[in-house]
């Protein structure tokens, strides 16, 4: 009976224990509008301003994956629209005089951490882009799936072991207790 105590303490510890571990790796995260993004003054890492939001592209699991940026254009005309992938710019609230934080009068900026000339050199947004972008993302998905459920099937395994290894250690315990106690 002690030895099914013991076995069950160390098991519910290991189960607390990793239950704290992944809450913890959760992060808080900013909340922004899509439709405020759209058009924002996007500035390279020089703060000069470069173009503006055109569009917002989405993956599968609805995070922002890239903005669709519109460069060089003169008076709404001509231009180029490329393509910053998540990580390559950071939203931010425009920075006013005005003390306004409510929530239907946002106005954000887009830093971008590359220079005018950088950017410049952006994939530009067309089919071609799109299609092979959607392919590798897809590609990217696969690979993602089959690591998973091998990481899944290494994962059990090493758990099992592990648990294995614990329940006879704490068997041990309790025999060489019991001992100690009849001597």
């Amino acid at each position: 009976m002690k030895r099914t105590r013991l076995v069950r303490a160390m098991g519910i510890s290991l189960i607390a224990g990793s239950m704290a571990f992944g809450l913890s790796a959760q992060a808080a995260q900013g909340l922004y509008s899509a439709d405020e993004l759209m058009d924002a003054d996007v500035y390279d890492s020089n703060g000069e301003e470069i173009g503006e939001v055109e569009d917002i592209l989405m993956s599968d699991d609805m995070s922002v994956h890239s903005l669709v940026i519109k460069t060089g254009d003169v008076l709404g005309l001509g231009g180029r629209d490329v393509v910053a992938e998540r990580g390559s710019f950071t939203v931010r609230l425009e920075q006013d005089d005005k003390d306004d934080d409510e929530f239907d009068d946002q106005d954000y900026e887009v830093h971008m951490a590359s220079t005018k000339d950088e950017v410049k050199s952006l994939p530009e947004y067309d089919e071609s882009w799109w299609n092979q972008t959607r392919q590798g993302l897809r590609q990217a998905w696969e690979n993602t799936k089959e690591t998973s459920r091998s990481a899944w099937e290494d994962t059990k395994q090493a758990t099992s072991s592990a648990w294995h290894n614990v329940k006879e250690g704490a068997e041990k315990m309790s025999d060489r207790a019991e001992d100690a106690v009849d001597n």
